[in-house]
């Protein structure tokens, strides 16, 4: 029996030392496998080290992907700012920059405004301008040399016309009836004997003023005084 058991006991003994030896090598490679993985780890760390040094020299910032959004909005507003200038929300385009915008009266204006205007006073129609007065003579001419259109027959000096045309006024005065027969005695004047000096109807001012002013000193049918003008001495009968 002594030696049953110390056979038992060495072969204890041996599984002990077995389970010793197991437990140191599992010791051991959870020793190594701990250093690895801490090898590793420090090489992870020193790997991202370099890393944040890299972007950290280089001075970069991770980028905004939302970078285009301040241009877009600027790039709206311009485009807005353009088509309204340009009238593109009024009903009539282009209409503000032709007309100016008038400005909203106030509360006086809106008074003002709703009483109505004073009418005009109306001027006074202008009276249609008179007729000019009409008049109506015969005469007889007498004229001297160097009177105006004298013709060159003319020989008779001033005062020498001067007593003829008095003679004529003598005879005229005497009988109006007989005029135009002095007329063709006397008259110095072209045409003069064909009618009888007749001047027909004529508006004021038409003749010479001397021989307007001799004639308007008479009554119609009445003989004149001697009338002197530019062209020699008048003897003038009124008609009208």
């Amino acid at each position: 029996m002594s030696k049953t058991s110390e056979k038992d006991r060495a072969k204890d003994d041996e599984d002990l030392d077995e389970a010793g030896s197991t437990d140191e090598g599992n010791d051991d490679g959870e020793e190594e496998e701990a250093k690895a993985t801490a090898v590793r780890g420090r090489g992870h760390g020193h790997g991202h080290a370099h890393d944040d040094d890299d972007a950290e020299d280089d001075g970069a910032e991770p980028e905004d992907p939302y970078w285009w959004a301040p241009h877009a909005v600027l790039s709206a507003l311009v485009l807005i700012g353009l088509l309204g200038f340009f009238g593109m929300f009024n009903k009539t385009p282009l209409a503000r920059l032709a007309a100016p915008v008038a400005p909203e009266p106030d509360e006086h204006e809106h008074a003002t405004a709703a009483a109505p205007p004073p009418a005009p006073t109306p001027r006074p129609a202008q009276s249609a301008q008179a007729p000019r007065e009409m008049f109506g003579a015969k005469h007889l001419l007498v004229m001297y040399k160097g009177s105006r259109r004298a013709p060159p027959t003319i020989e008779r000096t001033k005062d020498e016309a001067k007593a003829r045309a008095t003679e004529a006024m003598t005879k005229a005065k005497a009988d109006p009836s007989k005029f135009a027969d002095v007329v063709k005695e006397y008259s110095d004047e072209p045409g003069a004997d064909k009618r009888g000096g007749d001047l027909g109807k004529f508006p004021k001012g038409a003749m010479v003023p001397e021989f307007q002013a001799g004639l308007e000193k008479i009554k119609v049918g009445q003989v004149s005084d001697l009338v002197e003008t530019a062209f020699g001495y008048h003897v003038i009968l009124r008609t009208q």
